[in-house]
């Protein structure tokens, strides 16, 4: 079950939230009210060298001490609530907080021994140092975490059907160049607001339908590199290997995604050209704790490109379509009929064979 729901503009254009709530509200069906939510980006445009922290705390005390963690270990620019909306299915929230920030505490005289240097100015730093911050900030502040914390973008999620936690963030009076949509149905893991879907680190968020069978192995290989996993759900695997592999050790999104879903065995016999063949021999070999295993579509983004992947035997479906210099993935083709009734073509993905589509005009994340 589960649905999944992107658009990309390549051009920079802006699409607008009330489409995607109408296109994952058609799929009702593949949810069960237990989680929804929408990564989107390029919307917040005038604070886009800043870091958008968006955060969940469960009551006043953890939102109070969330509040004094952030103001020890990043500069604080602005630190608000998030608007929302009544809405009648949702009987309860978090907290919700927005914080724009930049890596260095506001105190210089605080500093925390594993995040590293309080003063940041090297942009790789500044990541690897936000990174190190949602770890800790994740394990230190009881009933709070973190639902997002890249530049121009930002995490709306909750437990409740996709349709009321758009309407819950006002998602239909935004616009942006990118977005990613879940509808969730948990099946092995707890449904709570932090295991709702997208699972963001930095500009990278993840949608996924299906099972990661080596969350194990995934998570075991992550934390011998200081990624810690402690929002419950197997899905949060995908978006910490896409930073391990892309940011921190520069391999190309392609490689990566050969990583993550590599072509059977015997598809590698049968390539002839001898360096691709070696390409796909060596990231097979090299990195067998990474391969995600199990029936899965996934949509990530990282405010630059859109990547669409199934695993190899195709076991979800996932469909693609397109209009002009846009781009739209969904579970289902029935949510086309919203996002873009006159497209010149839609297609159905194919198994283990990623499709990437890039931006280029006006890159959103700097």
């Amino acid at each position: 079950m589960c649905g999944i729901v992107g658009g990309i503009d390549t051009s920079g254009g802006k699409l607008k939230g009330s489409d995607f709530i109408g296109a994952i509200q058609v799929q009702h069906e593949r949810g069960n009210g237990l989680g929804g939510g929408f990564a989107a980006y390029g919307i917040y445009p005038e604070l886009a060298h800043y870091f958008a922290l968006h955060i969940a705390c469960d009551n006043e005390q953890s939102a109070n001490m969330a509040d004094d963690f952030i103001r020890s270990h990043l500069y604080v620019k602005i630190a608000e609530d998030m608007p929302t909306k009544d809405v009648k299915s949702i009987s309860w929230h978090p907290l919700l907080k927005r914080y724009f920030t930049f890596p260095g505490p506001s105190n210089e005289d605080l500093k925390l021994s594993n995040l590293g240097p309080t003063t940041v100015h090297d942009e790789k730093m500044m990541d690897e140092y936000m990174k190190r911050f949602v770890f800790k900030f994740n394990s230190s502040i009881p009933g709070a975490f973190v639902m997002s914390c890249g530049k121009d973008m930002g995490v709306f999620k909750g437990v409740g059907y996709p349709e009321d936690i758009g309407e819950f963030f006002l998602i239909d009076k935004m616009e942006a160049a990118i977005w990613v949509v879940h509808s969730r149905f948990p099946t092995n893991s707890k449904s709570w607001w932090g295991g709702a879907h997208p699972f963001s680190l930095l500009e990278w968020s993840v949608v996924h339908n299906g099972e990661i069978t080596s969350y194990g192995v995934n998570r075991n290989y992550l934390e011998m590199f200081g990624y810690e996993c402690s929002l419950k759900t197997d899905t949060e695997v995908i978006s910490y290997l896409l930073d391990l592999f892309i940011r921190e050790r520069g391999m190309s999104v392609n490689d990566t995604c050969t990583v993550l879903s590599p072509p059977l065995w015997s598809e590698i016999d049968r390539i002839k050209d001898a360096d691709e063949k070696n390409n796909f021999l060596k990231l097979r070999q090299y990195y067998p704790q990474a391969l995600l295993n199990g029936p899965f579509a996934i949509l990530v983004t990282n405010g630059k490109e859109m990547i669409a992947m199934n695993d190899n035997l195709k076991l979800r479906p996932l469909v693609g379509a397109q209009r002009g210099k846009q781009f739209f993935f969904s579970s289902e083709e029935c949510s086309f009929e919203i996002l873009c009734p006159d497209r010149e073509r839609s297609w159905m993905l194919k198994g283990g064979s990623p499709e990437i589509v890039r931006m280029t005009e006006g890159l959103y994340v700097t």
